[in-house]
């Protein structure tokens, strides 16, 4: 194994969030990060080459990474840490903002980095998507002079599992972003939560119940509902939004 040496830069990044910013981060984010070090766990058997895993937020910012020590210690050497900016304004060209400017996979080898502390390495990234809204960036880095082609299968790999078991594991995004979804058709507070709901399979009664509105209120809001979103039946209702 080729264990070249990292050219050390020692950039200054400033665009680092406060301890209690990141922290606040780092609990929006508990679930991926936690369900990243499940897919990720069998990562240095797969890989016989220097790496790092690095996932932030959908504004470019790192709020964790894992790989081996030499990568690891060539960031945190170079003052890149939890809290980062990977975002345009702040390291310019890199995998991490090509995939937020163009929300697809992007690929970004040596000197084709603006920033020459990335010049030995290559980086490959991909969006993370639940429900059409991008909720993170997952990204895999490593030396220049290796072959990209096993990466790009590998990292869209583990954020599709990441996109198929989230949801269930995090009931709270898990609204979230429906409720996003649900913003695209311009529906009302009340009218979100009816929607919400009627997506969980709650009858009619049950839903009138909760939200101390009678039944004919409520068939009210989910007519509405329905004009809104462009359906004509629950059906149709639940496969757009489930």
């Amino acid at each position: 194994m080729d264990q070249r040496i990292l050219l050390e830069v020692n950039d200054h990044f400033p665009n680092i969030l406060s301890m209690s910013e990141f922290k606040e981060r780092l609990i929006e984010r508990k679930e991926i990060l936690h369900l990243l070090q499940e897919e990720t766990r069998s990562m240095n058997d797969m890989l016989s080459i220097p790496f790092l895993l690095v996932i932030a937020n959908p504004d470019g910012t790192i709020v964790d990474y894992y790989g081996t020590d030499s990568l690891k210690g060539y960031f945190e050497r170079n003052n890149i840490r939890n809290g980062t900016s990977f975002a345009m304004e702040y390291l310019g060209i890199n995998a991490i903002s090509l995939s937020m400017e163009h929300q697809a996979v992007s690929v970004v080898i040596g000197d084709e980095h603006s920033n020459k502390l990335f010049a030995e390495l290559s980086w490959v990234c991909t969006p993370i998507r639940i429900k059409n809204v991008i909720i993170g960036y997952l990204s895999l880095c490593f030396h220049y002079f290796h072959e990209v082609t096993f990466a790009l299968p590998l990292i869209e790999h583990l954020a599709r599992n990441i996109e198929e078991k989230l949801p269930q594991k995090d009931p709270v995004l898990q609204k979230e972003l429906t409720y996003s979804l649900f913003d695209q058709y311009e529906l009302t507070n009340r009218e979100k939560e009816i929607a919400y709901g009627w997506l969980e399979n709650k009858n009619v009664p049950e839903i009138a119940d909760i939200y101390g509105i009678s039944e004919s209120t409520v068939r009210t809001f989910i007519k509405k509902i329905y004009a809104k979103t462009r359906v004509n039946h629950k059906g149709a209702f639940l496969k757009k939004f489930s």
